[in-house]
C-alpha cells in the first residue's frame, strides 16, 4: 500500500515538473532586441505557445494582470495560453514593461503594439498566417487589452514615422477583458493600478484618456467582458460603467457580471474557494460569442 502511494505521489510530482518544463520552454521573443535603446526594455518578452489545431489563422496576445506593478505570467498568461490552444488558437503572451523602474504610461501601450507588430511582420516565423488577431487580458492586463481596442489609430513607437497609412494596422479584432481595471476617476479607481500606470505627476488629460468608459468610439475593436459582484480587488462597477458606454455608443460587445467568483482566477476553477466555479468557464461564453460576431465555427 506504501509502496503504491508513493508511486502515486512521485507520477504526480513528475507531471507537475514536466508541465512546469513545458512552459518555460515556450519560444520566447525579445521584444525590443538585446540592445534597446532603453536599458527597460530588455525585460519585455513574448512568449509563443503555437496551437496543434488552428481552425481559422487565429492568434490572441495575452496581457496578464498584475496592478501594473508585477505580472501573473503563469496564471494570468501561460495557463490561458495553453487552454486557448485546445480551442485553435495560436497564443502570445506579453511580458510588458510595468510601474517599477519608472515604466509609466504609455510604455504599456507601447509593447502591445510592438507586440502586434511584431506577430503581423513575422508570421513565416511562427508558422502562421494569421487573418485574426485579438488581445486578452486580465484585470490591468484587461485595461491594457481595451487600450489596444480604443487607440489602435495612434502609433505610440512611431514605427511608421508618421505615416501610418493603414489606419487599422495596430487594430485588433476583439479584446478580451477579463475582470478589467476600466476607469481612472476617483470613485471607483483601483489606486494601485492607476498609481503605477500614471504615476503622481499625470495630467487631467492623462487621466480622462485613460479612463477607458470615457473614450468609447464608433470604429473600436468588438469587446468580450466579465467580471465577478464579489470581486475584492476591482470594484465590480469598473465593468457596469464600461458596458453602459458600449452600450450608449452601440459597439458590438458581450458583458457578463458573474455573482460569484472574486479576482484573479484567470481560468482555473480552483482559484475559486466557492462552490460556484462558473467564472471561470468564461471562455465557453467567448467561443459562442465569436463564433456568432465573425461567423466561426469553434468547437466547445
Amino acid at each position: 500500500m506504501n509502496f503504491d502511494k508513493n508511486m502515486k505521489i512521485l507520477t504526480t510530482i513528475l507531471l507537475i515538473l514536466i508541465n512546469i518544463t513545458n512552459l518555460f520552454s515556450q519560444e520566447k521573443v525579445l521584444l525590443w532586441g538585446k540592445k534597446p535603446d532603453d536599458y527597460r526594455k530588455k525585460k519585455v518578452e513574448l512568449f509563443y505557445f503555437p496551437s496543434q489545431k488552428n481552425y481559422h489563422n487565429s492568434a490572441l496576445i495575452i496581457c496578464p494582470g498584475g496592478s501594473y506593478c508585477y505580472l501573473a505570467t503563469q496564471n494570468e498568461g501561460f495557463i490561458p495560453a495553453q487552454k486557448f490552444n485546445e480551442y485553435g488558437f495560436d497564443c502570445f503572451v506579453l511580458r510588458y514593461r510595468r510601474g517599477m523602474k519608472g515604466n509609466r504610461y504609455p510604455s504599456q501601450i507601447q509593447d502591445l503594439q510592438m507586440a502586434i507588430h511584431y506577430i503581423k511582420s513575422n508570421y513565416s516565423q511562427f508558422n502562421t498566417d494569421t487573418s485574426i488577431l485579438g488581445v486578452c487580458g486580465f484585470s490591468a492586463g484587461g485595461h491594457l487589452s481595451g487600450t489596444s481596442a480604443i487607440y489602435f489609430n495612434r502609433d505610440f513607437n512611431n514605427i511608421f514615422d508618421g505615416n501610418m497609412k493603414n489606419k487599422n494596422y495596430f487594430r485588433p479584432d476583439f479584446a478580451i477583458m477579463i475582470y478589467p481595471v476600466i476607469t481612472m476617476q476617483k470613485d471607483i479607481v483601483h489606486h494601485k493600478s492607476k498609481r503605477n500606470l500614471l504615476g503622481q505627476n499625470y495630467t487631467q488629460s492623462q487621466k480622462d484618456s485613460m479612463s477607458l468608459e470615457q473614450n468609447i468610439h464608433s470604429t473600436m475593436s468588438p469587446i468580450f467582458m466579465i467580471n465577478c459582484e464579489d470581486d475584492p480587488i476591482v470594484k465590480y462597477q469598473n465593468s457596469i460603467r464600461m458596458n453602459d458606454s458600449l452600450n450608449a455608443k452601440n459597439i458590438e460587445h458581450y458583458y457578463k457580471l458573474y455573482k460569484i467568483g472574486g479576482h484573479g482566477f484567470g481560468v482555473s476553477e480552483n482559484r475559486i474557494k466557492s462552490n460556484d466555479k462558473s467564472a471561470s468557464q468564461w471562455y465557453k461564453d467567448f467561443i459562442n460569442w465569436i463564433n456568432n460576431t465573425f461567423k466561426l465555427n469553434y468547437k466547445l
